[in-house]
């Protein structure tokens, strides 16, 4: 084998990657780890760090009874059958034997998990579980996995390094990987294998635009910026899922302009952890969902048949004074820099000039917030809300805009159960291989979000590559 010839390369050091590097080179294999940013662990450094298995110790130790045919029926359930069947079944099937690595492994679970958690649409029972560090206490473990293997040269880690393109041998084989570097010199890589785990594209507001034909507005994580599925899809590999994306409710833009979501600042908007005293309405004034359903599921498809997604929370001074914080990450003075100077944030002594500076239809808030005073007199609401402790009628009334969240991209590589890449005829590449973002947020939560589809199936299907699918 020639300097620059491995037995497999892995394209991304995140969620999926480090464990398909780390499995492979545990088997002997020399393994060439890319990774574009200049630190391992992409968006673990990011992600809330929410898993999901069935059948666990931490489930048996509490007395609570679980099962794999229990979660792939949750699954399709919450997804509404949108999610890949064969894959949510790979998935289920293997989650708890990640969970059980992670704890063999020293993982810090919080002591709170396993939980039901309200985040999405929830689990009929407690399988959601989570590190006292979110997912840093994930990429902790993986560290110390991949340490060794680093230091033996088994594992060989360049940073700072983006695939642009895939080398082919033949129509069903890939030869290996054109690489740049941060100076920007191309290079040659071959392996008998590649693994595809670079992510997706929730980073790149265009891409995001053309796959989805939504805007993009989010934390837009710096790993997802989607090259290596446009190498693959450039190279003839299959792309589905696209349009398979539902947003999670409600973040208010950081910097104007910026389409970045700050997870930590977003309103708090889940009934479950605080009632709504305000009114959400659409650009034309309309209200769209019962502010206090608890069902997320409802309230984020309401949301995404909004123009742009786009919706403002109104309320007024009296709301304001009485109703728990709504921003609890901010204080006064933060809160007053906001409204003297970001186009969100909304305060105005009527309606109509509240409207007219907010950018809503005025006729129609002023309609929509004349309805709704009338139910709180009645105690009926057309839309079934029932918690309605205020009317809308003390000055200055308040309005803040706020967005659909993506927290990934649904769309990704086709790859079959063995998570070989498929062209867009149907045939294998026998020797390239798909996880993570890349195989597409939309692949095991279908049109929906579905608690710890993303990171445990990541793992999971990492250590599966590495461990049993790669030769």
């Amino acid at each position: 084998m020639g300097r620059d010839s491995y037995d497999v390369i892995v394209v991304g050091a995140g969620t999926a990657g480090l464990p398909a590097a780390i499995f492979a080179a545990a088997r002997g294999m020399r393994v060439l780890l890319l990774e574009k940013l200049d630190r391992i662990g992409g968006t673990l450094h990011l992600a809330t760090g929410q898993m999901s298995a069935a059948g666990t110790s931490l489930q048996r130790e509490r007395g609570i009874q679980d099962t794999p045919d229990l979660h792939f029926a949750d699954v399709m359930r919450i997804s509404h059958g949108t999610a890949n069947a064969e894959l949510v079944r790979l998935a289920v099937d293997i989650a708890a034997e990640t969970i059980e690595w992670l704890r063999a492994n020293g993982f810090d679970f919080h002591p709170d998990c396993p939980a039901v958690v309200f985040n999405h649409e929830a689990y009929s029972v407690p399988r959601t579980y989570w590190g006292t560090n979110k997912a840093l206490s994930i990429l902790a473990v993986l560290e110390r996995l991949v340490r060794p293997h680093l230091e033996s040269g088994a594992i060989t880690l360049r940073t700072g390094t983006t695939v642009s393109r895939l080398l082919m041998d033949g129509a069903t084989r890939v030869a290996g990987v054109v690489a740049r570097g941060a100076v920007g010199t191309e290079s040659e890589l071959r392996a008998r294998q590649v693994v595809l785990t670079a992510g997706g594209y929730g980073g790149n507001p265009a891409m995001f635009q053309r796959y989805e034909r939504l805007p993009l507005y989010g934390p837009l994580p710096q790993p997802a910026s989607g090259e290596v599925i446009e190498a693959a899809v450039a190279m003839g590999a299959g792309f589905r899922n696209a349009r398979n994306f539902l947003p999670s409710f409600g973040g208010i833009e950081d910097e104007p302009g910026s389409h970045r979501i700050v997870w930590t600042d977003r309103p708090v908007l889940q009934p479950q952890w605080r009632k709504p005293w305000e009114i959400y309405v659409n650009r034309a004034g309309q209200r769209f969902v019962a502010e206090d359903n608890e069902s997320n599921d409802v309230r984020e498809r309401a949301l995404l048949g909004q123009p742009d997604m786009l919706f403002w929370v109104v309320y007024d001074a009296r709301i304001e004074r009485a109703a728990p914080p709504i921003l609890p990450t901010f204080d006064a003075e933060r809160l007053a820099g906001r409204f003297a100077g970001h186009p969100s944030f909304t305060r105005a002594g009527t309606l109509d000039e509240l409207a007219r500076k907010a950018g809503i239809e005025p006729a129609g808030l002023a309609a929509s917030v004349a309805a709704y005073n009338r139910s709180v007199a009645d105690g009926d609401d057309p839309l079934g809300r029932k918690h309605m402790p205020l009317p809308i009628l003390e000055p200055p009334f308040i309005a803040l805009r706020n967005h659909g969240v993506a927290v990934k991209s649904a769309g990704g590589v086709d790859v079959d159960r063995r998570l070989r890449v498929r062209l867009t005829d149907g045939r294998v590449v026998e020797n390239l291989f798909a996880g993570g973002e890349t195989i597409g947020g939309g692949l095991l939560s279908g049109n929906a979000f579905v608690g710890g589809m993303s990171l445990t199936p990541w793992l999971g299907f990492g250590r599966l590559i590495g461990r049993d699918f790669i030769q």
